[in-house]
């Protein structure tokens, strides 16, 4: 069977080096995630001989990302770890985030701004294990869409077209499941350093599409950040007379001249937006931290601005789907704290309803409470109207951590509704 032809193929122009594109690399242990990473650094020249030689002495490639001498002890990632490269096609931020099951939260926290997954499966293993199958489907509750596999260890398989083409049709039935598109699917070797930057060479003759790098570089990736302005207030600073709002642009874009609101009035006009140590800029985009003059007028932290036309939802009432992350159940009834942007609210859990198993979707019994690695839709009763966004309008606003009240994270959370009217149990 021939290998289907990459769909990474490049459709429009590729953003210029000021775009930013951040990829989680998922995978289970020992499917090589870490070792790819590393030869990828390697290969796009963020990593010198000398570092690659040490690297290689104390264990392999896998050991370049690695910052903590816990995790050479135990030999798996225990955290994730960055990278940034400035390529001439765009900025990339490849973030390597952990495979145990144990570390679930980790890999929640380091995914949790990814625009793009790249998941990590080896030549060696028929089908995606347990944890591939649940990395899927922590990638969709974040808001990612769009997937690339990386087909790893392509030398252990003696490069067979027909494995690969297998693994890559399992992969893409496992995504639509999920509700992800998986735009490509690449095979490379990492130890050979075989179709990662360059390529593809001669023992990968049949492959039709792009090496790992020129996927990449081709893909125009639907973000999960919307086209919605939002500006959440960090603080404000300044002395008087020269007051800003700082804080970060969540999504969308804050223009100058533009009317922002926090729902409980007709809004501020946005006399200046300013950056330390630069020049007044005209807009700030998703992503960006800056400071807003508001007609003077100050904002207290947490406050979410928006455009009039276009607010948040706000309410009391959240219906929430969350992947439980803690040894601790989350329980029917107990209090709780909701931590989103960069606000927190104190809330209870209200009502849980339909649990499922997070790797294979089964459907799981009534119960009151939700254990580590479910899936649940759950209902929070929060003690005082917040706002908020589903996750399908707009992501930043849309996904939150689930707290004990003692502030320990229990679950990653996604909004599906926000309103003030009570519901029956």
């Amino acid at each position: 069977m021939s290998a289907p032809r990459s769909a990474g193929a490049v459709t429009e122009p590729a953003p210029d080096q000021h775009d930013t594109l951040r990829i989680a690399f998922v995978g289970a242990v020992d499917h090589g995630k870490s070792t790819l990473l590393g030869r990828l650094l390697y290969d796009l020249g963020a990593i010198s001989e000398d570092r690659l030689q040490t690297s290689i002495e104390d264990g392999g490639l896998a050991f370049l990302l690695d910052g903590l001498s816990e995790e050479r002890a135990h030999l798996f990632t225990l955290d994730t770890a960055q990278a940034v490269v400035d390529t001439p096609a765009r900025r990339y931020v490849f973030i390597d985030v952990p495979g145990h099951v144990e570390l679930l939260k980790n890999m929640v926290t380091g995914a949790s701004r990814a625009d793009l997954g790249v998941v990590v499966l080896a030549a060696d293993v028929a089908k995606a294990v347990e944890q591939t199958r649940r990395h899927l489907r922590v990638l969709e509750l974040l808001g990612v869409t769009t997937v690339v596999c990386a087909v790893t260890k392509m030398d252990m398989a003696g490069y067979d077209s027909e494995v690969f083409g297998a693994i890559a049709a399992h992969v893409a039935e496992l995504a639509a499941e999920c509700g992800l598109e998986l735009a490509a699917a690449v095979p490379v070797s990492a130890v050979e350093g075989r179709n990662i930057t360059s390529g593809p060479t001669a023992e990968l003759s049949w492959y039709e599409g792009s090496c790992l790098m020129g996927t990449l570089d081709g893909l125009s990736v639907r973000r999960g950040t919307s086209a919605l302005p939002r500006f959440v207030v960090q603080a404000m600073v300044g002395g008087p007379g020269g007051r800003r709002a700082a804080g970060r642009v969540e999504s969308g874009t804050i223009r100058l001249g533009q009317v922002l609101t926090d729902g409980t009035g007709p809004g501020w006009t946005v006399r200046a937006i300013e950056r330390f140590g630069e020049p007044a800029l005209a807009e700030a985009r998703a992503g960006d931290s800056v400071g807003l003059d508001l007609d003077g007028a100050e904002a207290a932290p947490g406050t979410v601005l928006a455009p009039p036309d276009q607010q948040p939802a706000r309410g009391r009432i959240w219906r929430t789907r969350v992947l439980s992350t803690a040894a601790a159940p989350i329980v029917e009834g107990a209090p709780c704290t909701v931590r989103y942007a960069v606000t927190a609210v104190a809330a209870r859990v209200e009502h849980i309803g339909r649990r499922w198993n997070s790797a294979t979707m089964a459907e799981l019994g009534r119960s009151e409470a939700v254990r580590n690695t479910e899936f649940a839709e759950v209902r929070l009763a929060l003690l005082s109207p917040a706002a908020a966004d589903d996750i399908r309008s707009c992501a930043p606003l849309g996904r939150f951590m689930l707290c004990d009240d003692q502030g320990r994270a229990l679950a990653l959370g996604v909004i599906d509704h926000v309103t003030d009217q009570e519901e029956p149990q």
